[in-house]
């Protein structure tokens, strides 16, 4: 029988921060390279903000046993849940577009994902040490 453990968590971490990691890279590439995607966040492309932020949530989940790890890990995936729950506001409103993956918003998927990686982390936080 298995079960969960603090370890197997952080793995969950690790994945979904680098699979956020991959997916908006490619929303960035594509931002620089190709045509803008992103709608801007204080004069700036979202997706570098989003980036930077599930990249600090994922360092920071695979060093979660140090208090940097801590702070690392919610402020990045802080910034990816809010960055989230403003263009998803925005989204509904029609007052900005996010990029599309099978028409579903991006911005949705952040939040979900930035979402998910808090409430894993709190579950991961209140298991007893191995």
């Amino acid at each position: 029988m298995s079960r969960i453990t603090r370890e197997r968590l952080v793995g969950l971490l690790v994945g979904v921060g680098s699979i956020g990691v991959l997916l908006t890279s490619w929303l960035v590439v594509s931002e620089v390279f190709i045509e803008p995607t992103c709608p801007p966040l204080l004069g700036i492309p979202a997706c570098h903000f989003v980036l930077a932020g599930y990249a600090l949530a994922t360092i920071g989940a695979w060093i979660s046993e140090e208090k940097v790890g801590g702070v690392l890990f919610y402020t990045g995936a802080g910034a990816v849940v809010l960055i989230g729950i403003y263009f998803s506001f925005c989204q509904l409103q029609g007052t900005a577009q996010c990029p599309t993956f099978e028409a579903l918003p991006m911005c949705y998927v952040s939040l979900l994902a930035g979402a998910t990686m808090v409430a894993v982390d709190v579950v991961r936080r209140r298991l007893p040490t191995s």
